[in-house]
């Protein structure tokens, strides 16, 4: 196995912050009641603990979700850096990490609360919190807030207030919010218009979609769908990529947009690529400005963690595409064994192309400083 060498630098495109259970209670309990994202005792007529989302008959088990790989004291250390960020930079500089691209873990939920002024709020809430626990470190935890889009007003003067404070990324649903124009409608355009001249990414990160998170799923006749919940969830992003910001038209009047696909592993752009080369011989659609599979190599950076193949498909995917992320502070990341880790998926790939992989990319689309990681 080939490892890293011991001076790579490593930054994790995709990691997490893990909010307070009680964040949105405490924010906006006198206005919600029961009806907020919160951790409750028993769920359905179900035993244990979980974390209900905000939108009726859905909730996720807490010992699930922590699914504890390792001993606890290890456990024990992966919660507190969640939701502390000192501690957090003290694990990442043990186990080798300089920085990391932090997502939401229970916000993203968020988009699925059917109250849309609740889900508004929730989304605030959120924001504020993870600009506040990035501050202390910013050259090293890059906070990414969450926009649901549905009212383009709001979140247009959401994005442009939390890039003011801070974030260096904004996550959208991967499927437009129920009953809401799809992302191609020119209502949104002011949005993307606002992600572009900040040079902000725009994160599609599963779960935030449209398709049931399989861990909401409960009882054995429930959990009979988790099968088709699981493939569904991986697969949500590849349409909405074809059929709004290829050709829907989003990347045409937006060239310099970049979207983030996180957590949707990376093999099967190459096949995304061809489908779109067939799609656009289609009769009848609006001609692109450029080929199809260009919007692809040129706009798209791709997330991965355990992909077993996206080293072997680098080319094919793109190499300076791939960005890997440690899933940090989730249980079944690799800390604090991550150089080995990074070995064992990319084993065998050239060094600069695993650097490109592992912090080359990642620094590319975020502006990261590397000299002041050094």
């Amino acid at each position: 196995m080939m490892e890293p060498s011991g001076n790579s630098l490593i930054i994790s495109a995709d990691s997490h912050v893990l909010e307070p259970g009680d964040l949105w209670t405490k924010a906006l309990g006198g206005r919600f009641g029961d009806a907020l994202p919160r951790i409750v005792k028993g769920f359905d007529g179900h035993e244990g603990t979980f974390f209900y989302l905000g939108r009726p008959g859905e909730a996720a088990r807490i010992d699930e979700l922590v699914n504890a790989v390792g001993d606890e004291q290890r456990v024990k250390e992966l919660v507190q850096a969640g939701s502390d960020p000192v501690f957090r930079v003290q694990l990442m500089k043990a186990d080798g990490v300089s920085a990391e691209v932090l997502n939401p873990t229970f916000a993203l939920w968020v988009p699925r609360i059917p109250d849309p002024v609740m889900r508004r709020a929730c989304a605030e809430v959120f924001n504020d919190w993870i600009v506040e626990y990035c501050a202390s470190a910013s050259e090293r935890l890059l906070g990414v807030g969450i926009v649901p889009v549905d009212d383009p007003e709001w979140a247009v003067n959401e994005a442009k207030r939390i890039i003011r404070r801070g974030a260096r990324g904004i996550m959208v649903p991967t499927q437009p919010i129920e009953g809401a124009a799809p992302y191609r409608s020119a209502v949104y355009d002011p949005f993307w218009a606002v992600a572009e001249e900040a040079r902000v990414p725009v994160t599609l990160h599963i779960v935030t979609g449209r398709v049931r998170d399989p861990f909401t799923y409960h009882g054995a006749d429930e959990r009979g769908e988790v099968p088709r919940s699981f493939l569904e969830l991986f697969g949500e992003a590849a349409p909405v990529l074809a059929n709004e910001f290829i050709f829907g038209g989003i990347f045409d009047r937006f060239p310099k947009l970049s979207i983030f696909l996180s957590e949707y592993d990376a093999s099967w752009l190459p096949i995304l690529k061809y489908r779109v080369d067939r799609i656009e011989k289609f009769p009848g659609l609006t001609p692109l400005k450029r080929p199809a599979r260009a919007y692809v190599d040129e706009n798209v950076f791709v997330g991965i963690i355990n992909d077993p193949l996206a080293g072997k498909l680098r080319h094919e995917i793109g190499l300076d595409r791939i960005m890997w992320g440690s899933d940090f502070p989730h249980p079944p990341c690799p800390y604090p064994h991550t150089r080995e880790r990074i070995g064992e998926i990319l084993a065998g790939i050239p060094e600069g192309d695993r650097a490109a992989i592992v912090s080359g990319n990642v620094s590319r689309l975020y502006g990261i400083d590397v000299a002041a990681l050094a």
